[in-house]
């Protein structure tokens, strides 16, 4: 009987061993058996389908609370909140812009700011020329027909006569485009102040491009400064080329280019009146935004500006997520953050990393940190916006806990 015992509890013992052989497998790095293979988990943490992992021991699906209970790393899942956006637009109100053009962008962008849906966006605003002291003549003979220093020089065109290079004394000041006529404050409660400044605003003036967006760029990197967590855009919109200060596209492309590349990141996003693409594109390319946006200026004009800044809008809040906090008396680990995008009717995607905009595939799917150390936003690579920008009902998250996945 003594043998009949020990040969039973023997076998009892090998049969736990064997079951524990099998859990330990299942936390593997290889995940479990599931039903699809996904098991990455959703939005409330539930898990998506089935119990098993994702081929890479990532998560465990058919969780509970917040994070899956089955895979090798259970992470906590955050849905992604967006960046708060701060838009810093520069008006051209030059001489050209009179009549109509300048009733189609004031009435959009009115219109723009008491929709309800923009509500929580931050808006500043500035025009340019700005006129800053004496006023300088527009057309000369001399160097003296243009007024006091600064107003020159006198430039003279064939067939038309000499024509003075700046319209005020203070047009070519950068610092003075730096500070608004409205600080970036959120809608709705700064609309009626905004709509009030377009109402006193009146076109005059030549074109100083380079200032005016070298002033524009600089503000937006302050506000950003002063507001760690936000992202900023500036939005640039005119209707003519360049005529005072400096008049060369490649001086003004790299002003754009410098706002876009040092930190903080400045995109300039803008907006042309009538058929300025030579011009335009060179900016929004440089600043990091593709193409400008062209507004015919025609009786449709109102309508195509507003909807070029609600497009703005979106492209500007799709890309920057905040990094979520860790759980209570925890602290975050930079290297244990992944993204988790779930399109609409289809399965959750772990996103990889690139260590920066540089990083980014051309057509793949990435994410990275806006700054090394320390990381304050996810930001998505170009393609993988696009994409996710277009599916206006898919669904980002932000998982805490386990390694980040590098591409």
């Amino acid at each position: 009987m003594r043998e009949k015992w020990l040969l039973s509890s023997l076998g009892s013992v090998m049969a736990m061993f064997a079951m524990a052989s099998v859990w330990m497998g299942a936390c593997s790095a290889t995940g479990g058996a599931g039903t699809d293979g996904s098991g990455a988990a959703n939005s409330n943490g539930s898990g998506s389908n089935g119990s098993g992992g994702d081929g890479n021991g990532f998560i465990g699906g058919g969780g509970s609370g917040n994070s899956g209970s089955t895979g090798a790393c259970a992470a906590t899942v955050n849905k992604a909140e967006q960046v708060p956006l701060g838009m810093y637009l520069m008006i051209d109100k030059s001489g050209s812009m009179q009549g109509a053009n300048w009733t189609a962008v004031t009435n959009a962008l009115k219109t723009f700011v008491d929709q309800p849906s923009a509500a929580g966006i931050g808006v500043g605003l500035q025009y340019f020329p700005l006129e800053n002291g004496v006023a300088c003549g527009l057309f000369c003979a001399t160097e003296a027909d243009c007024g006091p220093p600064g107003c020159g020089p006198c430039t003279v065109l064939p067939g038309f006569g000499g024509v003075c290079s700046s319209s005020s004394s203070g047009e070519c000041d950068v610092a003075e485009y730096a500070k608004p006529a409205v600080m970036i404050q959120p809608l709705p409660g700064i609309a009626p102040v905004i709509k009030s400044s377009l109402n006193n605003t009146s076109p005059t003036g030549g074109t100083p491009t380079s200032a005016a967006l070298d002033g524009a760029i600089t503000y937006t990197k302050q506000w950003m400064t002063a507001n760690p967590n936000h992202v900023g855009v500036v939005i640039f919109a005119t209707d003519g080329e360049p005529s005072s200060c400096d008049t060369d596209l490649a001086i003004i492309n790299g002003i754009a280019k410098k706002g876009l590349d040092e930190v903080p990141s400045v995109k300039t996003f803008v907006i042309g009146v009538g058929d300025l693409a030579a011009a335009l594109d060179g900016i929004a390319a440089a600043g990091g935004t593709g193409k400008a946006f062209l507004v015919d200026a025609n009786a449709g004009a109102q309508q195509q500006f507003l909807d070029a800044m609600n497009a703005i809008r979106g492209a500007a809040l799709s890309c920057a997520y905040l990094i979520p906090p860790p759980p209570e008396n925890e602290e975050l680990d930079f290297g244990a953050v992944n993204v988790q995008y779930t399109p609409n009717g289809g399965k959750p995607e772990v996103i990889p990393q690139v260590s920066s905009l540089a990083g980014c595939p051309a057509d793949g799917m990435a994410w990275y940190y806006d700054n090394s150390v320390p990381p304050k936003q996810i930001l998505l690579c170009p393609s993988t916006c696009d994409k996710i920008s277009a599916d206006t009902k898919g669904q980002v998250d932000v998982l805490l806990g386990c390694t980040t996945i590098i591409k």
